[in-house]
């Protein structure tokens, strides 16, 4: 009996630790927040703007923008690039 305990409390803590965590994303209505969802959370968790320093955040984003070309994923158009990279630094910390 404790061990079924035991073991059933094993697999509730590691369910409800590999459940996805959603964010509220500042302006979330907005076309930039929406792109940032849409794009980022295809490899990832998404991260919330303020995670970074708006300096922080350029540096990040060529880090993301190496792991897509690696990973063979599409990349960005400038303008997104710009939408992006504008969304976080603007809501940066």
């Amino acid at each position: 009996m404790k061990l079924r305990f035991g073991l059933l409390c094993l697999i509730a803590i590691v369910g409800l630790g590999c459940t996805a965590r959603s964010i509220t994303l500042p302006d979330s209505e907005s076309s930039a927040a929406q792109l940032y969802s849409d794009k980022c959370s295809a490899c990832h968790a998404l991260p919330h703007p303020k995670r970074h320093s708006a300096a922080e955040w350029p540096p990040v984003f060529k880090l993301m923008e190496r792991r897509m070309r690696e990973r063979h994923v599409p990349a960005f158009s400038a303008e997104q690039r710009s939408v992006l990279l504008g969304y976080l630094q603007d809501n940066a910390r």
